[in-house]
Order: structure tokens, then sequence, then C-alpha cells
């Protein structure tokens, strides 16, 4: 029996999920959350075989939990974006189901999984074949729309210090200004090119070449000061400081 997690924001694709799975003799369902946090305490303290990991969760995404789950079992990772294809695969992800996905493709996914655990296919070679399916996203957002009354302004992204959002509205900051966008940080996290923009939080994701600087905070988080005319300072969440020193380095 493959010892399953689901790992699922949208209650919806938890279902789905589940009925699908309960048609399958070799799974074995342990448990489920749409948290991120609650799921790393479940990881730790389960040790499944296997995790349906959604991309975006309630709390963090499904990216920035495996990077702080230390025991680490077989991802297939469950999202409506293709835009984080490669970076699962470098994760060693199993597969990569881009939601709604049926039955079959499911049973394709977990045909991978039992393969890999029986030892009759290396990860390596698994990775090699999902990557050969996928091509980098490369259709960045460039220009975002806002609409002001009754007229429409283009804001190019690299004017864009940081976005944030406030109330349940995104706003596009600049150096001077702010303007409302009609994204939600979901998307834009999706959408914008990872190697300008980053999510430091679940309410905001800055431009890093507005960055001035980052100073440790408190609790084992950051504080990061940007370059605008405000000299506005952001609050860098723990999981997101740990993933950004990776990126940057430090």
């Amino acid at each position: 029996m493959i010892r399953t997690l689901i790992i699922e924001d949208e209650k919806p694709a938890l279902d789905r999920i589940r009925g699908f799975l309960a048609t399958l003799p070799d799974i074995e369902i342990l448990d489920s959350t749409d948290s991120g946090k609650i799921a790393a305490a479940l990881i730790d303290e389960l040790k499944p075989d296997l995790i349906f990991l959604d991309i975006h969760l309630s709390d963090i995404s499904g990216i920035d939990l495996f990077h702080l789950i230390s025991y680490k079992p077989l991802v297939i990772f469950t999202t409506a974006y293709n835009q984080y294809a490669i970076r699962a695969f470098e994760l060693q992800a199993i597969d990569y189901l881009l939601k709604p996905f049926s039955l079959e493709r499911l049973k394709v996914a977990v045909n991978r999984a039992k393969e890999t655990l029986d030892g009759n296919l290396s990860s390596e070679k698994s990775i090699k074949n999902l990557l050969s399916q996928w091509s980098p996203q490369k259709d960045y957002l460039k220009r975002i729309p806002s609409k002001i009354g009754d007229r429409i302004y283009i804001i190019n992204e690299d004017k864009v210090v940081y976005f944030a959002s406030d109330q349940k509205l995104v706003f596009a900051h600049l150096e001077d200004t702010k303007y409302l966008v009609n994204y939600k940080l979901e998307e834009l996290n999706a959408r914008l090119d990872p190697e300008k923009f980053f999510r430091i939080h679940r309410s905001t994701i800055v431009n890093l070449n507005y960055v001035q600087t980052i100073e440790a905070w408190f609790g084992g988080g950051y504080k990061m000061k940007v370059r605008d005319k405000q000299k506005t300072e952001l609050t860098i969440s723990r999981a997101a400081g740990k993933l950004l020193r990776q990126k940057l380095g430090w």
C-alpha cells in the first residue's frame, strides 16, 4: 500500500482527489489538510510514502513547504498553473498535475510513484521524462492594466517596486504612487518573472531590483527597505526569509 497524504487548498479539488484515490487498490489515504504548517507536522509524524501537494495553500505555498520539511516523501504537485512545472521538477517531483485532471491522468502519476517506490524507475529518469514534456514559462506578465474611472492606465512591470494586498484589494506600488490592479497576488506570483519578483509575505511581492537593505528582525523574520520615495519598510516572513537567503546566496 502507498501511504498517502493530500495537501489541498480547494475543497472541491480535495474531494475530487479523494474520490479518485478511493478507486485505486494500492492507495491508503492517511489524512488531508489545506494548511502548509499543519502538513509539515503531519509529514514528520506520519512519514507518508507519497503526498499530493497543491501549489497554493491557505498559509504558505506548496513549494515553500517542501523546502521546510526534513522528511521528503514522493511528491505529486497539483495546481491550475503551469508556470511552476520546472521548479517543481527541480524539487524531484514525481509528477505535476494541472487542474482539472482526469482519473486516467492521476493513475499515470500514481503508477509512476509506485514504480519509483518499487525501484523500477529512478527519480532522475522520471524527472528527465517529465521535463521533456514541459518548456520553461517565458510569457511573463510585462504590462499591468489599472482602471481608474473611465481611463485604463498601463503599468510597466519594471516600474513596480512592490505589489501588496490591502482589504482584499491588490495595489501596484511605484516609486511615488500606487495603482489598483485587477489581479490576485497568487495570479501575479504565477505570472511575474521569478528572477525579478519574489513573494516575501502572503500579502507582498517585491521587485528585487528595488531592494535597498535587508535586516534581521525579531522572531527569526526580516525587514526589507525598498527604494521608493517613502523609503518603505516591508516585512519578510520567516519561511520567505529562508528561501530569499538561498536565492540571494547570503
